[in-house]
C-alpha cells in the first residue's frame, strides 16, 4: 500500500478567557472533511520547474535526529539503516540559506560493544540533493552538499605520520553540529516565521495552554469529529503540498488515509503523560514529547493512539502537533503551524 505522509497535524484556534470561562474559537469555519481537498488544491500554484529538495544519510555506530530550519524532519533511534530519501520541502519556508542540525547518539549497547558513550569509529554523513519535480529521473538530480562527520587525527606511534583518526566526540553520549546550505524554491509560506519566542513567556503559563490544546486534540479524535479534524489540519496540509506541488489526486488519497484510521474500531488513543515540553523553530514552535528509552517511543509525541491494520498488526499514530504564537499577540491566540 503506498502511504502517504501528512506530517502537519493542526490545531489553529484562537482562545479567549471571559471571567473564568474559557471558550475555544474554531477558525477555518468553512473548511469541512468534504472541501478540504478541493480547498488545498486551490492552493497549489504549479511552475516550470519544481525543485525538491532532500537527504540521504549514511550512519554507523549511532542514532540520530535531524532537524531542517530547527524543524523534525526525520529520527532513527532503532539504528536502522535508511535507503530512502528524506525529502525536507515542508522545512524550507523559501528561498535562501537553510540550516540542517543533526543530533547524535550512541548505537544502543547491542550494536556499540556494549558501551554507552560514542566509539572512536562512530560515523554519520548526509547528502542534499535536489530534484525537478516535473522530471523526477537521474538527470535532473544535483549533489548541493555533502557533509561528513566531523574527525581529528590522533598520535599512535612515536613518527608525525603514524596517526589514526576517530570522532571528535569519542567517549561523549551526546553530539550536535548544524551545517548551511542555499535552496531556491519557486513559492513562499509564513509558516512560524513570525512567531513569538516562546521560551521568554512565563513556562508555568506557556505549558498550561500546549496541554490545553494536546487535550483538545485528543477529544476532537475521540469523538472523530471529521469536520473539526479537517479544520485542524487544513493550514499544515496546505503548506506541506504547496512546498510539495502536489496533484489533486495524491492530496485527496493522502487526506483519505489520514482521516479513515479514526473509522477504525481498534483505534484507542494511549494515556497522555510523562512527558516534557520541547521549543523548535529557533524557539517558535512548542511541542509536548514524551520521556522515555524504549526506540518505539523515544522523542516521540506525547499524544498518540494505537489501532490494528487490515493484517492484524499493531500500528502507531502520533500526533505531531507543533505549535506556536503569532508576533505581538497574547497566548490566548496560541496556534498549531506543523
Amino acid at each position: 500500500m503506498k502511504k502517504y505522509f501528512i506530517y502537519s497535524m493542526f490545531f489553529v484556534c484562537c482562545v479567549s478567557c471571559s471571567q473564568n470561562k474559557e471558550q475555544i474559537k474554531d477558525t477555518n469555519m468553512g473548511i469541512t472533511a468534504n472541501n478540504i481537498v478541493a480547498k488545498t488544491v486551490q492552493q497549489v500554484q504549479h511552475y516550470p520547474k519544481e525543485p525538491i529538495y532532500y537527504l540521504y544519510v549514511a550512519n554507523s555506530l549511532c542514532v540520530y535526529e535531524i532537524l531542517v530550519n530547527d524543524l523534525p524532519v526525520h529520527q532513527n533511534y532503532k539504528y536502522e539503516q535508511l535507503a530512502t530519501p528524506i525529502y525536507i520541502n515542508r522545512a524550507i519556508l523559501k528561498s535562501g540559506r537553510q540550516k540542517i542540525t543533526y543530533r547524535l547518539y550512541p548505537a544502543p549497547k547491542e550494536f556499540n560493544g556494549g558501551s554507552d558513550v560514542f566509539d572512536s569509529d562512530t560515523q554519520f554523513d548526509v547528502t542534499v540533493y535536489q530534484q525537478d519535480f516535473k522530471r523526477p529521473d537521474a538527470d535532473t538530480e544535483v549533489l548541493v552538499k555533502e557533509e561528513k562527520l566531523p574527525i581529528k587525527k590522533i598520535q599512535v606511534g612515536d613518527k608525525e605520520s603514524q596517526t589514526k583518526e576517530e570522532f571528535v566526540a569519542k567517549g561523549q553520549k551526546y553530539y550536535e553540529y548544524s551545517f548551511y546550505f542555499d535552496a531556491e524554491v519557486p513559492y513562499e509560506n509564513e509558516g512560524w516565521s513570525n512567531g513569538e519566542d516562546l521560551r521568554k513567556i512565563d513556562q508555568d503559563l506557556l505549558k498550561q495552554w500546549v496541554v490545553k490544546f494536546y487535550n483538545l486534540r485528543k477529544k476532537t479524535v475521540e469523538e472523530n469529529n471529521k469536520d473539526a479534524l479537517a479544520r485542524q489540519v487544513f493550514e499544515g496540509l496546505k503548506e506541506q503540498f504547496v512546498s510539495e506541488y502536489q496533484e489533486r489526486d495524491y492530496i485527496k488519497d493522502a487526506w483519505n488515509e489520514f482521516i479513515t484510521k479514526y473509522d477504525n474500531p481498534t483505534y484507542q488513543l494511549q494515556p497522555f503523560e510523562n512527558y516534557k515540553m520541547e521549543f523548535f523553530g529557533d524557539g517558535r514552535l512548542v511541542c509536548l514529547r514524551q520521556i522515555s528509552n524504549d526506540a518505539r517511543y523515544r522523542e516521540k509525541s506525547a499524544l498518540f493512539g494505537k489501532y490494528k491494520d487490515e493484517n492484524g498488526n499493531t500500528r502507531a499514530d502520533f500526533h505531531r502537533l507543533y505549535l506556536y504564537l503569532p508576533k505581538g499577540e497574547g497566548l490566548e491566540y496560541i496556534q498549531m503551524i506543523r
